[in-house]
């Protein structure tokens, strides 16, 4: 039987739910509407080892006095993930909304914690976008222009849905009341986007163009033009699952990007993606 100790005990619970708090420090949110007042603790110490702006507000020398600390510039639930994920609390990201995204890579910045904005942006950059989200995406990224990481990210997954499709582009344009804020929202995204698509390579479909970079999963387009680089010169990532490309060779080592397949199991002899660069010039 494993001795209780800091590193086997699960702290997130012991906050939240212990009858006899150990907590140390209050935050509090007031609802502008309502009025309503609403609380979250927790522990200086874990929140200090997590950020270094808040080792300084409660350990430096000029350190936080009160035990209660007003929050105003986020809200309750953003502010509660953002605590669970510095006591390491399982937070999947993917069922938050944009604009909640948003809350939380600006909290990231606050308090300088670049891995969770990092994370957020590999969240965003995942995305795709579908015809409910484009708007409330688009208004996430003006209303964050000033992060151009977040901002760029979003609006990128935004302009390949208004590539990708044009036709649900034109209904959503048609649906919303011209001259509304979301009309206004939508009308500069799509000239973001138009300046985005017309600067895209033809080959890659990335701006900028990818050419000489290494192909992956994530960057892959299909039927683009690569150039294969026979392995001992191949980047091979040791405990890095491998997918392997399909191709179709058009001249010595130039080759077109038919296809790709991350097998578990296979018999096959097939080369891997990770041999093949993007010929786009």
């Amino acid at each position: 039987m494993a001795v209780p100790n800091i590193q086997t005990i699960d702290i997130a619970n012991i906050r939240e739910n212990t009858s006899r708090p150990t907590t140390d420090i209050k935050f509090i949110f007031v609802d502008k509407e309502s009025g309503e007042k609403l609380e979250l603790n927790a522990h200086k110490l874990i929140l200090a080892y997590g950020s270094e702006v808040f080792m300084t507000q409660f350990f430096g020398s000029f350190k936080e006095e009160s035990d209660t600390i007003p929050v105003e510039d986020a809200s309750f639930n953003a502010f509660k993930i953002f605590l669970d994920v510095l006591y390491n609390k399982k937070t999947p990201m993917n069922q938050a909304s944009f604009k909640l995204l948003g809350e939380l890579y600006s909290l990231a910045d606050k308090y300088l914690m670049a891995e969770m904005q990092e994370l957020i942006i590999h969240e965003v950059a995942s995305r795709k976008i579908v015809s409910g989200e484009l708007i409330e995406a688009a208004k996430v990224a003006e209303e964050n222009a000033h992060m151009e990481k977040l901002s760029e990210a979003i609006i990128k997954i935004c302009s390949d849905f208004v590539k990708d499709y044009s036709q649900s582009v034109l209904e959503i344009v048609h649906s919303e009341e011209a001259g509304s804020d979301r009309f206004l929202v939508l009308h500069r995204l799509l000239g973001k986007s138009s300046k985005i698509i017309s600067n895209m390579c033809g080959n890659c479909k990335h701006n900028p163009c990818l050419d000489g970079n290494l192909v992956t999963v994530k960057n892959y387009v299909q039927n683009s033009n690569v150039k294969h680089i026979p392995s001992p010169l191949a980047v091979r990532q040791s405990g890095v699952k491998t997918c392997y490309a399909v191709v179709k060779v058009t001249h010595d080592d130039d080759c077109l990007l038919i296809g790709h397949y991350c097998p578990r199991n296979s018999t096959v002899t097939v080369v891997p993606l990770s041999e093949f660069k993007y010929n786009c010039k």
